[in-house]
This record gives structure tokens, sequence and C-alpha cells, in this order.
């Protein structure tokens, strides 16, 4: 082979001497002719692929020792001009050993290997700040965009459900998309517990725009709901607080990082398309009995007002086909009428970008608009956004560079259903009235009434309950819309003093404008002369930086450090017209202006913040096998005394790879140890410390009323919550990185933690803010990534993840032995989420049976009693989280999914607690029979009063009644663990061979994608165990929220 390389080197030489020749003997005769040869230059070109002969596209080629380069197009391919005979060509591709090639005139085509040392790759961390992947003494996990935009969900955070170790994903039935990521356990007794997010180094608001509790109210979305799918690159999740402690005061719950995609250096003008297209349609959980239909006391309604009386009671007669009468005093057919059918409708959701990215000299380019349409399962009800993403570097000199990134979104939505509490709650007027009514009967009054509307112009009920709505009312009459603009982006000028030296500013916006109106028109059964709330809503916050950073090696030590600082000014201004302003003065017009104006309700709320930070950075190295990182950041806060607001939070991190300082079998590629230990916090909210004050509307000897306005006492001496967390880690390698295991334990501490403690009334105020809680979480996480088969035609990768967390409230406060959380009372069944001394974050507290000893029910009169106090039933936290990914390829055919679980936790149902109170659970069918429905029976338990078996017969109906009446919420505590299979997609990459034809189309990916497509395991009555009805810290609630829906569709992807 050698021999034959030799020889056509010579005849190419032997030729390039002739053609030289000809050329030059009269004008230089006495010129060295093979010199000129090697002087010529020519164009190179070739082919790159990876070892399973796919092309590698964007890798680089580059001529040894010169900047004259080039990176492979789409099928793999370069031309690389002004290259001479016997240069040296490099070719290398992140994940890929570099590939050097000597050009001896002919096409190179080349094959890469794996890159075995793959963990060296550089990672973005903290504050932008980019490092080796193998230096790292803590734990993070990168999950490639490409992931988020097939089977997605309209909210980035609920993507990430089994995906990541130690991510637990809380899902919803709010209908708003909000989220809910918590990172290692809740370490805040009332605080913020979600991570934070830094969007392009932004950091970015996630707040909810509304949430549910125990008299309703409105999911209106996150943050994360702003985010288009197609525009992220990756999503880096820094998971401890050593990861995230250059965030200093809000790095206590971690942080997730999402980069949108840029331009390639080098590669020209491309346009990439695409189109995410999904059903929704409800997957229907309900199993409850058909067999008796409206009525009560075993009878059907045979008048007007027995059905006025009985719209939410199937306590009547077995369902026969016969004759009864409805609330509008019709006759029609006792039988069962599913109103899920007759009401929802098939959801669509229709997500399409459009993107243009590229580079020249000077110059990386990408920009991309997105315009998502999301038509609801209710009627009228929808959901509108148009975006704008830009990332653009421009490189003034070499070492000169100005970078600015932009995310802009339009949002709208309408028709949203209040939540929890059933005024206002559309699919409670859809799941509770009875088994054999008709909902189509509300449609309207006659023809020539308004949707929901009787002849007189008033709200259509069918019973006593002015608080049970007109589904047709809400959806079409009452006004709930919102719309938002926001604006999140930076302008960076980065400036590379040296190789190893390099200085950065950078100015950073986030920020939205919301717009908020519900109307509830004249007419409406519980607000017949109709109320009015609008808001405006503007938040923005601004972040002014600077970074200095150094990274040179010494021999066999490398050393980089950073320093840096930043001023942070954080505002929200908030102007309320009126909040629930009433009445109107003229039917028709819904318009402040048209309120009676002694009823406005108006208000002006603003609050600001600002927080002014100094950092630094530290790193060593050895021998690239032994890394030491030491971090820290002094925050200045102002919303604590000057006395009391600088705060230092550090970090130091270490990692041994131990696979480079022995020698180790072939197989066995990379080791590596690692631990941490950092401080963090969660902040302080403003205004906490002092009090505010307030003037009245009325004056006293002349002079106007001013009085304190605060509820809960301040607290002058106030400390920021303090959370320390150390970790141990362990990362493997085996057989050429097809094998790999990332493990980590840890101990998070919360200390200081911010809470409202009661008070006695005789001090004016109802609680105190202290610095009382301390929590602990400890952990374990586990994940093993695999690529069990490989070939060129056929590749598999598995990848499991599990993680276990263990919490405990360690104190409360002296005297203190539990603390109710925030927003999380349910509105049926007496039941609170808690904090308990002792026990784990999120206690379901209630009452339980009476029970004798032996846990025998006690019945008094043949009916249940309940626990002479409430206690724990539950707990609403999952304990354990993980998921199970795959992906397998055969040519051009590919295949991933995506099973997701979660297991340890509790859920109290309010579903099933009306289910039992209206004679729709299965439950409810034990005594009483379709001959006789109304007969008594004799139910199993211990009679109090006698300590023998019950020989009470009572109706079924007042048996099952009687645990709601009594509100005996442990027999609606269900196990809330689940086993999903949360994502599916096959997809059809055409082949190039075919694209070459069509010449402009570059690449075409057709997939066929699913969503939410089996609940594979659960334990819940009737309803999906992950129906929580808000996102706030109290989990562990559900009643009346939407119905799951299962999402399937197709993604098309287009590349010019």
């Amino acid at each position: 082979m050698l021999k034959q390389i030799k020889s056509v080197s010579m005849l190419l030489a032997l030729a390039g001497v002739s053609s030289a020749g000809a050329a030059y003997a009269v004008a230089v005769p006495e010129v060295d002719e093979t010199r000129n040869v090697q002087q010529q230059t020519s164009t190179c070109t070739g082919v790159v692929k990876d070892r399973t002969g796919e092309t590698v596209i964007g890798a680089s080629v580059v001529v040894k020792g010169t900047t004259n380069g080039t990176i492979t197009g789409l099928d793999g391919d370069f031309s690389l001009s002004g290259v001479k005979v016997g240069d040296v060509i490099q070719i290398s591709f992140v994940g890929y050993q570099t590939l050097e090639v000597t050009f001896k005139g002919q096409p190179i085509n080349v094959t890469l290997q794996d890159d075995t040392q793959k963990l060296e790759e550089v990672v973005v961390t903290a504050l932008g700040i980019k490092r080796q992947s193998r230096s790292l003494g803590y734990s993070t996990t990168q999950v490639d965009g490409e992931e988020f935009s097939l089977a997605r969900d309209p909210n980035v955070g609920n993507a990430l459900s089994g995906k990541i170790a130690g991510v637990s994903v809380a899902g919803n039935a709010t209908g708003g998309g909000s989220s809910r990521v918590i990172i290692r356990g809740n370490a805040s007794l009332t605080g913020n517990n979600m991570p934070l997010y830094v969007v392009d180094g932004v950091p970015f608001d996630n707040t909810s725009q509304g949430s549910a509790g125990q008299w309703g109210g409105y999911d209106m979305g996150d943050g994360l709901n702003n985010i288009n799918a197609d525009d992220i690159e990756s999503i880096q999740v820094l998971k401890g607080a050593a990861a995230s402690a250059l965030y200093g005061y809000r790095g206590g719950n971690g942080a997730i990082l999402i980069t949108t995609k840029s331009g390639k250096k080098g590669k020209g003008m491309s346009i990439d398309v695409n189109n995410n297209l999904t059903f929704n349609t409800i997957y229907d959980m309900r199993d409850f009995q058909h067999i008796y239909g409206q009525g009560s006391d075993g009878k059907r309604p045979t008048d007007r007002q027995a059905a006025i009386d009985s719209d939410r009671s199937n306590w009547g007669e077995a369902m026969d086909g016969g004759n009864a009468v409805n609330f509008l005093g019709q006759n029609y057919k006792y039988s069962y009428v599913d109103n899920f059918d007759e009401f929802y409708r098939t959801g669509v959701t229709n997500a399409t970008s459009i993107a243009i990215s590229g580079s020249d000299e000077k110059v990386t380019y990408r920009f991309g608009v997105s315009n998502n349409i999301e038509k609801s399962i209710l009627p009228n009800s929808n959901n509108r956004q148009f975006g704008i993403n830009m990332n653009t570097t421009y490189d003034i000199f070499k070492n000169l560079h100005f970078i600015v990134n932009a995310n802009y979104i339009f949002e709208n939505f309408k028709g949203r259903s209040s939540l929890s509490d059933a005024n206002g709650n559309t699919n409670a007027a859809i799941l509770w009235h009875a088994n054999s009514f008709d909902i189509r009967w509300m449609e309207r009054g006659n023809e020539n009434c308004d949707w929901g509307t009787t002849a007189d112009g008033k709200e259509m009920i069918s019973g006593n309950s002015v608080y049970f709505n007109n589904p047709y009312w809400l959806q079409y009459r009452k006004t709930n819309e919102a719309k938002k603009n926001r604006l999140t982006g930076s302008m960076t000028l980065k400036w590379d003093i040296t190789d190893w030296l390099y200085l950065q500013g950078a100015v950073q916006r986030d920020g939205y404008n919301l717009e908020y109106q519900n109307v509830q028109p004249i007419g409406a059964a519980a607000d017949p002369n109709g109320f009015m709330t609008e808001y405006q809503k503007t938040y923005y916050e601004m972040n002014y930086n600077f970074l200095l950073g150094f990274d040179k090696t010494f021999n066999d030590w490398s050393v980089g450090a950073t320093f840096g600082g930043n001023k942070l000014i954080n505002t929200m201004r908030q102007y309320t017209p009126t909040n629930g302003g009433r009445p109107f003065v003229v039917d028709g017009l819904w318009s402040v202006n048209n309120l009676d104006p002694t009823d406005l309700r108006a208000s002006i709320g603003y609050s600001q913040y600002k927080v002014n930070s100094f950092y630094f950075t530290a790193d060593f190295g050895w021998k690239n096998q032994v890394f030491l990182n030491i971090t820290g950041r002094n925050d200045w806060f102002s919303t604590l005394s000057p006395e009391n607001n600088s705060y230092f939070y550090p970090s130091v991190t270490g990692s041994w790879i131990f696979t480079d300082s022995f020698e180790m079998p072939e197989w066995f590629n990379f080791g590596k140890i690692r631990a941490s230990w950092a401080r963090a916090s969660n902040g302080t909210s403003a205004y906490q410390n002092q009090l505010a004050y307030q003037v009245l509307t009325y004056k006293v000897n002349g002079q106007q009323v001013v009085t304190v306005n605060n509820s809960t006492f301040p607290n002058p001496d106030l400390k920021p919550v303090e959370i320390t967390e150390k970790e141990v880690g362990l990362n493997l390698s085996f057989f050429s990185n097809r094998l790999n295991f990332d493990m980590a334990y840890y101990i998070k501490d919360t200390k200081d933690d911010i809470a409202r403690v009661s008070t006695s009334g005789a001090s004016g105020y109802n609680s105190r803010i202290m610095n009382v809680g301390r929590i602990q979480n400890r952990g374990f996480e586990f994940m093993v990534d695999a690529t069990p088969v490989k070939t060129q035609k056929f590749m598999w990768n598995t990848t499991f993840n599990f993680a276990l967390n263990n919490s405990e409230v360690k104190f409360l406060g002296d005297g203190v032995d539990r603390l109710a959380i925030d927003g999380a009372t349910s509105n049926v069944g007496n039941v609170g989420i808690y904090n308990v001394v002792g026990s784990s974050y999120g206690e379901i507290i209630g009452y339980q049976y009476k029970r004798d000893e032996n846990g025998n029910l006690l019945l008094k009169d043949g009916l249940p009693q309940n626990s002479d106090d409430q206690v724990s039933l539950g707990n609403g936290v999952y304990k354990y989280t993980g998921g199970w990914s795959n992906t397998l390829r055969y040519k051009n055919i590919s295949l991933s999914f995506l099973i997701d679980f979660k297991l340890g936790a509790d859920l109290f149902s309010g579903s099933n607690y009306l289910a039992y109170s209206s004679g729709f659970h299965k439950n409810t069918l034990i005594g009483r029979t379709p001959e006789a429905p109304n007969q008594t029976y004799v139910f199993s338990g211990i009679d109090e009063a006698t300590g023998q078996p019950n020989t009470v017969a009572v109706r079924a109906q007042d048996y099952w009644t009687k645990i709601t009446d009594l509100n005996i919420a442990e027999e609606f505590v269900y196990d809330a663990s689940f086993v999903k299979l949360r994502e599916l997609s096959i997809g059809y990459e055409f082949p190039k061979s075919v694209l070459s034809k069509l010449k402009v189309v570059k690449g075409l990916n057709i997939s066929l994608v699913a969503r939410n497509l089996w609940t594979i395991i659960k334990h819940t009555d009737n309803i999906d165990p992950e129906a929580a009805y808000n996102n706030s810290n109290g989990q562990g609630l559900e009643l009346n929220g939407y119905p799951y829906t299962r999402n399937v569709g197709f993604n098309v992807n287009l590349k010019f």
C-alpha cells in the first residue's frame, strides 16, 4: 500500500513538473521544478463521515498552522481552496477525535472516530462561564433542543418531565400551561422553591400569572410559556447549590440555563422551516356509575321543580329509557348522556417557525419568527402567540466582539376556565350535572337568545345554586382575556485581550406588559348587576454586569480565574382601574367608564428592589486530571436593613479523573470522583422589614385618617434564607463511551427560612415575619446512558434516570408544630397542606374515619363518624422520580419514546369527594339495587354504642353523603404514583439522493408525534394523578380541573 501511495505521488509530481516546465522554461530556465510544484495551490475537496457511515455536518476543515479553513456541508462535503500539496489538513468536530491528513492533490474522504475523551467538552456554567466538563465538581445535565421540538409541550418546563434525574416536574389540570419544576426537593417553607431560569445569559422571570386557590382563580401561564421550542439549542440544568452558587441570593434552588440557537461560523445562509400540528383529545379517566340517573330518594324527576332540586344528584332510579322531566319542564328520555362528548371539542395546536441563519467574515447571525395557535378543548377558548428571536455576533475586530440577542413574544388568550371553586368553573358545570342531564338543554332559552341565556336575557341555570354556572354563559358571555408583550434580551461587548485574558460587559433586560380583563355581564345568576376586573401590569428587570476572565496553562498546571460585578434593578407596577367593580350602569357597555363610580375598587401597586453584587472564581488543574474550583459572591440587598444587608455565598468543588492517574483496562474509558460544598439563598421579598401606611377616605376633627396597612408585623432584622448543600458524585464510562453512569448523593440544609407565624389578635396583627424555618433534603440520583447497538445502518440509545429525595421539616419556631402553606386549602373536605415538624414537606391534613383499636369503622346509628382531630393523611410531594428514554434509528427511520414515572406521593381528590355526595362514584352503588334504589342496607363496621358488629340498616344515599357531610377526607386520599408513556415520535429523514433532485431542499424530515399517549399505571379513581389545581408549594390537592388530554399529530422540518 505504501508503495502504491508513493507511486501515485511520483506520477502526480512528474505531471506537475511537465506542465510547469512548459510554462516557465523560457522565462526562468534555472527554476527548481520540484519546488515550484510544492508552491502551487489547488482546491482540496472531500467528504467527512462518522464510523456508522453518516455524514458529519459542520465539521471544521483547516490547513494546519493557518487560518485557511471551512466547514462541511449538509452532505458532509467540503471544498477548501489555497491548499498546497504536502499541507496537513486538520479535520475536527465535537465528540470526535481530531484527524490530520496530508494533502496529496486528491480528494480526502475520511471517517472520524468517536472521541473517548468526549467528557472534556466545554459546557456553559453559571454566569455563562465556560468550563471543561471533566473538571466540574458538581452535578449538571444538558438536554439537546431537539428533545423539545417533536412531542412538545407548550411549556418548556413541563417538557423536562422524566428527562433529568433529580428534576421533578409537577403536572396540573389548570389549562393555562404553568409549570412547577423542583430540583432536589423543596427548600423553603413559604418562599419560591423553583429554580432560577436564565435565557442566553439573561435572568428570566417565570412567575405564574394567576393561580387557583380555595375560592377559584385562573392560570394565565408563566414565563416558560413564552419560549419557542424551535429556538432552543440546549438546556443545561445546574442541580445543586455549588453549581448555581455564583447566582448568590437566588441560586439556592439550582438554575436552568436555556441557550437559543445561533448561526455557525463559516457556514453560509440556510433556512429552517418547522411546523408542528397536534390534535388534543380528552383522555377520559372517569369511571363513574352509569346505572342510576338524576333524582333523589330513589326517584326520577317527574316535574320541573324536582328536576331543579336534583340537577347534580344521581340518587334517582335506574335509567331505563323511560320518561322524565328536565329543569325546563320538558319530557326527555331517562338515559345516560356523556356531556364530555356533547360539550368539549378536539383541541388543535399548530406551531410554525421559520429561521434564517448564516455567517460571513464579520457577522454570525440567526433570525427566527414563530406563530403558535392553540385552540382549547373548551369552546370559544384559544391562545395565540407570535414571537421573534434573534442572535447576532459581530466581530468588530479580530479580538473584539459585539453580541446581541433578543426574544420578543406577543400573546393573547381568552376563554380560560376558572379553577377549583365551582363558581365560574366551566369544567365543574360539565362534570357534575347528573347522569341523565343533557348539557345541550342549557345552550339558550330559544333560538333568538344568546348563548346560555333565557328569553329575558339572564343566565340560564339548571338548579337552586346560583354558583353552579351555565357553561355556555361562561364560555360565550363572560369575558376572560389577557394580552402580554414580553422582551428578553442583552447586548454584550467582549474583548479578547490575549488568548488567555478577556474582558466583557453586558446590559441585560427581561420584562413584560400584561393587560387583563374579566367581565361578568348583567344577568349572571350570582351577579345580576355584573362586575368587572381590569388591570395593567408592567414588570422589568435590568442587569448591568462586567466580567474579567483569565485562563492559562503552566506546564502541568492550568489556572483560571474570573472577577465580576452586577447591578440588578427589579421593578413591578400595576394599575387596576377596577377590581370587581359593580354594577354596570348601562347594559351591554362593558367598560370601566360604565361602572358605578362609587364602587370602582381602583388601586395602584408598585414594588422595586435592588441588589448589588461582586463575584469571583478560581480554577486550578493539575495534569488535566485533578481539579479545584473556588467561587464566592457577595450580595447587598435593598430589601434588608442597611445594617444587615450584606451576605457572602461561597462554594468549593473538587474532582479527580482517576482513570488518568492509573493504568486501566482498554474497556474502562473514564472515571471521575467529585465533591462539592456551597452556600446560597432564595433571597427575600421587598417590604417585609418595614411598616406600610394607608390614607383612609374619612377625616377626624378635620384631619385625614392615616393608619398602618399591614396585617403581618414586619421584621426589621430579617435575614435571607440560608441554603447549604454538600454533594459527592461519580462519573464512569466504559466500552468507548457506549456505557456511561452518573451518580450523586447530596444533603441540602435550609435554615433561617422566612415564615409567617401566627400572633395574638390583641397585637392588631394576624402574623409576624420571622426567620424560623429549618428543612433538610437528602437524596440520591442515578443515570445510565447506553448505546447497545451502533452499526452503519442501525443504532439504539437508551437512557434511564432515577432519583430519591427525602425531606424533613426540622423547626418552625418555638411552640409551633405545624404551619399552613399559603393557597393550599381545598374548597371541599376541610383539607389543607401543612408543613409539620418531624414530617416530610407538604403533609395532607384532614379528618379520618373514627375507628376502634383494631382499625374497624365505628358507626353511630349505622352511619360513619369522623375522628376528633385532623391528622396527616399522606404527603403531596413525590419521593421517587425518573424516566426511561429510547432512540432507535434504522437507515432513515427513527423511533423515540419516553416513559416517565413518579412514586411516593398522595393526592386529596375533591372531585371524588363530590362524586360521593352526588352519587356518581361507583362505590356509591353499594347499598342500592335497580329494583330498590332507595332500600336500606347494613354497612360493615362496629356499632359504637354496643361494641358489636353493626346491625342498623340505612339508605345508601344517607351513608355515602354522611362521609362528605363530616368531611372524612381519608376516603379521598389516593396514592398518586404513576407510570406514563409521556412522549413518542416516529420520523423519516428523506435521503439526500432524493433531495438532490430538488436542488433547493437540503433536508426534509416528517414525524408522527404524540404526548401523554398512555397512562400505564395509576391508582386514582376517575382522575389523572397529575391533576393538581395549582403549581404552588401546596401540592396534593385536586378539584374540578381540566380533563387530561393526549396529543397526537405531525412535525415537518424543511431545510433550504
